[in-house]
């Protein structure tokens, strides 16, 4: 081992590796809670346990046991190590333990069921470079992360279940607290960022009393849970009783006879064989624990956890999504999510904008991803003591001609949704595509931008075309497209008005 890359710690001493020219040292694979198996699975996380010696920190660690992408899947970069041991974090730094650096920790996104944090293109050296800490970490998720049951909330002191995954996240941001000073990091400075629905952790977090005073900061790329309680996947959680009932459920058509039974089954046998109807996903839910109420009424009346916000969507953000198979099948998809008046009234607003192919895939990505994070920005620039800035990203990357991906032709993708993942971490290395110097300029901007809000809870620098931040009745947005950075108007606005009736008449039918 290289021992002139050592971090000590409380729990023990990481050896790390340094990039080629030793300006940033990355710590891998660090156990930021123990193994969540045996008896502790589907329970709290706990404290890590100290190790003896030094620890290689050189290789990233095994992330969740989860679903596999396809191989088409913008989201696929190969087939990694797996395993229900997976609570652990990496961190890349260029500080001495001296200095106390802003930090960033990324939450992955991946619906709640696959991803983790040790993709390509979320490697930390380039933020790193530009003066901050970066933290990414892995959490529970699927089954593993989010399984509800009333046997398993008669077994919590708080008569909980489930968001477990949330509570992984919780403690590693209680690590960061704890131990990120040893790489030159600032406790007092922690800004959270994730993306789909790692966005939407970051929604439940800003929203978690649990989570007070563990971040200072907030960022949340093309995701929430803003709209009304009701069907996983539509930016919405399900309350307790749901997704227990989801639970019992699951233990039938696993053939488990008790919690006992399901414990004792194999993560991998869990993952494969469980439900897949749509209703049977686990997810998120209101627990009155780590959620106390829907997102919508805390940051309404609020009581979310006030911090600076940067948040945003993308231009297309429903092209990797299937298109309906049919006008009418779309129309008999909106009435089972939303009911037959809402789903007059969608239908109504988006039959008139094109092909059915385009239409449909447009309307889910602006109910899921953009009128989420829409609905966050304003409602906590109407209610926080601190600044929150919104954007649209635009840009739409250079897909290789001629290619799939996520069963969609490359040239009918657009700004689809992760496009602006490598503009922000300044991996577009990840990707072996053709790249232009607009793309180069656009990412060298948006790292700018996050870093300087990561920094200070302000995006604008010098250099920098001004970013304003949000008021309340004033709906400007920085628009991030290239060479075209400039504030304009939201996008979509007539369709965000019909989403607000939608979402209020879904809140007042309880």
């Amino acid at each position: 081992m290289d021992e002139s890359v050592e971090v000590t710690i409380g729990d023990g001493t990481l050896v790390g590796e340094s990039s080629a020219d030793g300006a940033v040292r990355s710590f891998k694979g660090i156990p930021y809670a123990q193994p969540p198996v045996g008896a502790l699975r589907w329970r709290p996380p706990q404290p890590a346990q100290p190790w003896f010696g030094r620890r290689d920190a050189r290789s990233f660690a095994p992330c969740c046991t989860q679903e596999e992408r396809p191989a088409d899947s913008l989201g696929h970069f190969g087939r990694e190590p797996q395993s229900e041991d997976c609570l652990t974090l990496n961190v890349w730094s260029g500080a001495r333990a001296s200095e106390r650096r802003p930090v960033f920790v990324w939450f992955h996104g991946g619906g709640f069921f696959c991803g983790s944090g040790s993709l390509p293109i979320f490697e930390g050296t380039a933020l790193a470079r530009r003066g901050i800490v970066v933290v990414t970490i892995n959490y529970r998720l699927g089954a593993l992360g989010f399984l509800a049951h009333p046997d398993l909330s008669r077994e919590s002191e708080h008569g909980v279940s489930g968001n477990y995954g949330i509570l992984d996240q919780i403690a590693a941001l209680q690590w960061v607290r704890d131990n990120i000073a040893g790489f030159g990091g600032d406790p007092q400075a922690v800004t959270i960022c994730g993306q789909s629905a790692g966005s939407s952790s970051v929604n439940i977090l800003t929203a978690s009393p649990l989570a007070r005073g563990l971040f200072h900061r907030a960022i949340g790329e093309s995701g929430g849970s803003m709209s009304a309680p009701g069907r996983p996947g539509n930016g919405s959680l399900l309350r307790l009783a749901d997704v227990e009932k989801i639970g019992v459920r699951a233990q039938d058509h696993l053939g488990a006879r008790s919690l006992a039974d399901l414990r004792a089954m194999p993560a991998d046998e869990i993952v494969r064989r469980w439900p897949t109807d749509s209703m049977s996903r686990p997810w998120p839910n209101i627990d009155g624990w780590v959620v106390p109420r829907p997102l919508y009424d805390i940051f309404s009346d609020g009581a979310q956890n006030d911090v600076a916000v940067l948040t945003g969507a993308n231009g297309f953000e429903g092209s990797t999504r299937p298109a309906a198979a049919s006008w009418e099948a779309l129309q008999g998809s909106l009435v089972t999510d939303f009911g037959t008046e809402n789903a007059r009234m969608i239908f109504d607003a988006y039959r008139g904008d094109g092909e059915l192919y385009d239409v449909s895939r447009a309307l889910a990505g602006q109910t899921i991803f953009n009128w989420q994070n829409w609905t966050w920005a304003r409602l906590h620039a109407r209610t926080s003591r601190h600044r929150t800035f919104a954007y649209n990203f635009l840009k739409v990357p250079p897909l290789p001609a001629g290619r799939t991906f996520d069963g969609q032709p490359s040239d009918k993708l657009g700004s689809y949704h992760t496009a602006e993942i490598p503009y922000v971490f300044g991996t577009l290395a990840a990707r072996p595509w053709a790249w232009r110097d607009a793309d180069r300029r656009l990412s060298e901007t948006m790292m700018a931008y996050w870093v300087n809000f990561i920094s200070t809870g302000d995006p604008n620098g010098a250099g920098l075309p001004q970013w304003p931040a949000l008021i309340a009745g004033a709906p400007s947005v920085l628009h991030l497209d290239g060479d075209e950075i400039a504030v304009g108007p939201v996008l979509f606005a007539d369709k965000m008005s019909v989403w607000d009736t939608c979402m209020a008449r879904l809140r007042a039918a309880g």
